[in-house]
């Protein structure tokens, strides 16, 4: 007698988005980790067994769990165990919890970041030096691309009046010359290189926490944006490996190996070589790291994202953190031996630029890898229309696309209008992917699908606010897949499908997306996460 074939979990009474288009089917049954049968309530519900989890998910998305394309998520972590300012709603907030962060640890250093623009439109030393006069202080912008320091930190670190600003940074100075402790770009690493770097124990620590909180999120893999020395941070690749190795980390992960600003085209081939060994000996401890990161430009907040036309506030169009003619040379040479590109461009001559490199890759080495370009603030239409013939996938940050008036002084109300021109790349034949730059801004998926498919955030009464060029919206489907299989085919070698025999990383949804207006959205929330077939989040 044959004995039934029971599932360890099934999902019944939802609706099933498979990774690419909503399906009929309303349950999905999982054994051993992998995606057993999906169909109807009946038909899962036969294969309930005495042992079986039944989850309910009440007329909510069964969806591929989302898959974050462009993360920070071991240092997000370490930030959340630290000075987190993410949540400060006002200055004081901000202040009173640098002065807990002081009162409650004894480390040599007060570190973390998260701090406002908006609420610190430019922070200063001595609004440290009230709050923490005896220990140093350096805390990064929401951004990560400033950092606020108060008079000890900078004294540590040698920076005064006569410190010359490093190439493609910025040491703010008041009006007697003295440096007023906000930082930007590489000047950051200024004092950021007289920080203690975390330690490996510090650094898995935070990687850790970041995947519980990713879990509460539908988050079950992801793609670690940077993996080197950077901006005083020590490299977080040894917390990939030891936490891949012991177990602990079980969500699925890759990552992009550094490429320093500043590197020039004849280090290129040393660079190509150490990369293809830090390649290998990652991938022989199970993390795939076959992607290099670089900055091609900077930010347009702090006017040094790489711009066609001058901004608004000075002559200057901003600059190339890497030149030309290295970027050719690093992008035709690192895809000749199987690197995809990711490539932080904000500005529309970064992305000219960036796309003239693909492009003489593409004549060097024909049809290669999956060069993929992150952010992406401005685009010309001209280029936007050259992503798909090129086959650079559009590493989106979602989240972004609403209007955002405090860059407007900067580079003015028509630039930022014509901002994050998605629809227009989508139609050019290129694929999409989709992160959260966190903790740079937040990683709930949610939030970001509800804004690449309004183009809008609510006001601050509630209401849907104007779009930023509702020409330019994403459907849901399309958000959806890029925040699922289209993630996971670019940095994951695939997955991110609700397939059966495929492994079992799937996310509830508190109700059906499909099922309310596009505006409602951003109401929509994780209610259950499910990684390798096991229940790792649940919400209350």
């Amino acid at each position: 007698m044959t004995t039934p074939l029971h599932a360890d979990v099934c999902i019944v009474d939802g609706r099933v988005f498979d990774g690419r288009v909503g399906t009929a089917d309303t349950a999905v049954a999982i054994r051993d980790g992998r995606i057993l049968a999906i169909g109807s309530d009946a038909e899962i519900r036969a294969l309930v067994g005495p042992e079986t989890r039944v989850v309910d998910a009440a007329g909510g998305g069964i969806l591929p769990g989302f898959v974050d394309a462009h993360i920070h998520a071991a240092f997000a972590g370490v930030e959340r165990l630290s000075c987190d300012l993410t949540g400060a709603a006002s200055v004081d907030d901000t202040l009173a919890m640098i002065a807990r962060a002081a009162e409650t640890t004894d480390t040599d250093w007060i570190t973390g970041g998260g701090w406002s623009h908006e609420l610190f439109p430019h922070p200063t030393r001595q609004m440290l030096d009230a709050i923490v006069p005896d220990r140093p202080v350096a805390l990064s912008d929401a951004g990560h691309h400033t950092l606020w320091v108060n008079s000890l930190a900078l004294q540590l670190a040698g920076v005064d009046r006569d410190t010359p600003a490093p190439p493609n940074g910025h040491i703010h100075h008041d009006d007697q010359g003295d440096p007023t402790g906000y930082l930007n770009e590489t000047a950051a690493e200024l004092v950021g290189r007289a920080i203690p770097a975390a330690t490996d124990a510090e650094i898995t620590a935070g990687l850790l926490n970041a995947q519980e909180f990713l879990w509460t999120l539908g988050i079950t893999g992801w793609h670690e944006a940077i993996l080197g020395d950077y901006n005083g941070k020590a490299d977080c690749t040894e917390a990939y490996r030891s936490t891949i190795a012991d177990g602990s980390l079980r969500s699925r992960t890759s990552g992009a190996l550094w490429v320093r600003p500043g590197t020039t085209a004849s280090e290129v081939p040393e660079l190509v070589e150490r990369f293809v060994a830090l390649r290998t000996e990652n991938a022989a401890a199970g993390f795939d790291t076959s992607t290099a990161k670089a900055m091609v430009d900077g930010v347009p907040h702090g006017e040094t994202a790489a711009l066609l036309e001058p901004y608004c506030s000075h002559a200057g169009s901003g600059e190339l953190h890497i030149d030309a003619e290295a970027l050719e040379a690093l992008v035709v040479s690192l895809d000749a031996v199987g690197f995809a590109m990711h490539l932080h461009i904000m500005g529309d001559r970064g992305v000219r630029v960036a796309l003239a490199a693909v492009e003489a890759a593409r004549r060097a080495n024909g049809t290669g890898q999956r060069h993929h370009f992150a952010h992406l603030s401005m685009v010309h239409p001209d280029d936007a229309r050259r992503f798909g013939p090129l086959g650079i996938t559009a590493n989106i940050q979602g989240l972004w696309a609403s209007n955002d008036p405090a860059v407007v002084p900067m580079i003015g109300e028509a630039r930022m209008r014509a901002g994050y021109p998605f629809r227009s790349i989508a139609d050019s034949g290129a694929a999409l992917a989709m992160g959260s730059d966190w903790p740079v801004s937040p990683a709930d998926p949610w939030l970001a699908i509800h804004v690449a498919v309004n183009r809008s955030l609510p006001g601050p009464d509630g209401q849907p606010s104007e779009p930023l060029d509702a020409a330019q919206r994403l459907t849901l489907t399309e958000a959806l897949t890029a925040y699922t299989s289209g993630s996971a085919e670019l940095v994951l070698g695939g997955g991110g499908l609700l397939r059966v025999g495929a492994r079992a990383d799937i996310t509830v949804s508190s109700v059906d997306p499909f099922a309310i207006p596009a505006e409602a959205l951003i109401g929509v929330s994780t209610a259950v996460t499910i990684v390798a077939g096991h229940v790792v989040h649940e919400s209350a």
